[in-house]
């Protein structure tokens, strides 16, 4: 990148918790600058307080990733204070679950505003600089999601999928101004978005998937190590969830197995749902 690990600045979304709040800490401990962002304003600032306590340099804002307008501001700021921005991660995620036919305007909207507008503010707002410079990263953080199709959260496949395609179309397009994009797609990571999430599943569904995932998925601090090589070694696309692999395996080898494989799990879930 032309940056030594100590010279980089950095910005992450989604910063105050999970992955964001990993990866923040992780560039920060190689000597980065980092500057946070969440919409939880003591989220961020206690993420950011844990850094500088550490001997790290972050500095906390507290932004809304939706809101175009503020995300252009943000970028602004940082410009002026350090110059340049030579590590984006767009990381802040939501996730919508639900029978599609019953999830709500409002809800698709909450989704695509956070997971794909989010990730498109951040490009609009830094990618002229770093256009400028000549060099640059981008971090979008996907899902396996995004690889795979899985019943009941629609919203949150129809917005990672289009986070994977974005990011490889970028790192296409940018290669020529000196900016690596990667795409990073998890699968269950212990994070707030499970507890933050708008699920309507049958029965005790929801409550099994959350302790599910609390108990077996991956700790943030290992994705938080796979942005930090992905930048490092230019890598384009991330995959790391063992739960998940099986599915991404199956549809490699057969699309149409993986789809009865797939709507055999949503009629149990949907029976699951009449019974309640």
């Amino acid at each position: 990148m032309g940056r030594t690990r100590r010279d980089r600045v950095v910005v992450v979304t989604g910063a105050g918790s999970g992955i964001g709040r990993a990866t923040a800490r992780a560039f920060a401990a190689l000597g980065g600058r980092v500057h946070l962002t969440d919409l939880d304003g003591a989220a961020v600032e206690r993420a950011a307080d844990e850094i500088r306590a550490l001997g790290g340099t972050a500095t906390a804002h507290v932004v809304d990733s939706a809101d175009g307008p503020a995300v252009e501001a943000l970028a602004a700021e940082v410009l002026e204070s350090d110059g340049r921005v030579d590590v984006l991660h767009n990381n802040a995620g939501v996730c919508v679950g639900g029978p599609v036919e019953e999830i709500s305007l409002d809800d698709w909207r909450w989704s695509v505003d956070v997971n794909l507008w989010g990730v498109v503010h951040g490009i609009r707002a830094f990618l002229p600089g770093m256009i400028r410079q000549g060099r640059g990263h981008i971090v979008n953080t996907a899902s396996m999601a995004g690889l795979v199709g899985l019943p009941m959260v629609a919203p949150y496949c129809a917005t990672k999928f289009a986070v994977v395609g974005l990011s490889e179309a970028l790192a296409t397009e940018l290669g020529t101004h000196g900016i690596r994009v990667t795409a990073i797609c998890p699968g269950a990571v212990r994070t707030n978005v499970m507890k933050n999430a708008r699920l309507n599943l049958p029965g005790a569904s929801g409550g099994t998937l959350r302790r599910a995932l609390e108990a077996h998925a991956t700790r943030p601090e290992v994705i938080a190590r796979l942005v930090v090589r992905a930048v490092e070694r230019d890598k384009s696309l991330v995959v790391h969830g063992p739960e998940m692999m099986p599915l991404v395996l199956l549809k490699g080898i057969s699309t149409a197995a993986y789809l009865r494989a797939a709507r055999l799990a949503t009629t149990i879930i949907r029976k699951r749902r009449g019974s309640r």
